[in-house]
C-alpha cells in the first residue's frame, strides 16, 4: 500500500524517526528479501510563495511505481501543513498538505 509522510523539521512534538520508520516498513515490504534497501528515489525541492520550503522524496519500485513519498517541511513544526490560519495546530505557510494528499491517493487509487 502506497504512503505519504509529511514531517516538520522543527517539530518537537513526533520524532523524525517516526517518518523514516514508517517509509522503512513500506519499503521493506515492498522488497523480494524484507529489506528496506535504498530504492530509486527522485527528490524534488520547492518552496510555497511567502511560505516554507520542503523537499519531497518520491521513493519507487524498479518500475518507477511510487512506493512512498516523503514531504519535509523545512522551518515547519507540529502542525498541519497548509491549513487555515485560523485552525488550531495549522500553518498556512504550506505546502498544502490536503492537496497533496488528494493528489497522492487520485495517483494511487484502487485499480489503477
Amino acid at each position: 500500500m502506497p504512503l505519504i509522510v509529511f514531517h516538520g523539521d522543527r517539530d518537537t512534538t513526533v520524532a523524525p524517526a517516526n517518518a523514516a520508520g514508517l517509509i522503512g516498513d513500506v519499503l521493506a515490504a515492498a522488497s523480494p528479501d524484507g529489506s528496506p534497501g535504498t530504492p530509486p528515489a527522485v527528490v524534488t525541492t520547492g518552496q510555497v510563495p511567502g511560505g516554507h520550503a520542503y523537499t519531497r522524496t518520491r521513493y519507487q519500485d524498479p518500475t518507477g511505481a511510487v512506493l512512498a513519498e516523503r514531504w519535509i517541511i523545512h522551518q515547519g513544526g507540529h502542525a498541519w501543513s497548509g491549513g487555515a490560519a485560523h485552525g488550531s495546530y495549522t500553518d498556512p505557510r504550506g505546502p498544502d498538505a490536503s492537496a497533496e494528499l488528494i493528489r497522492f491517493f487520485d495517483e494511487h487509487a484502487a485499480g489503477k
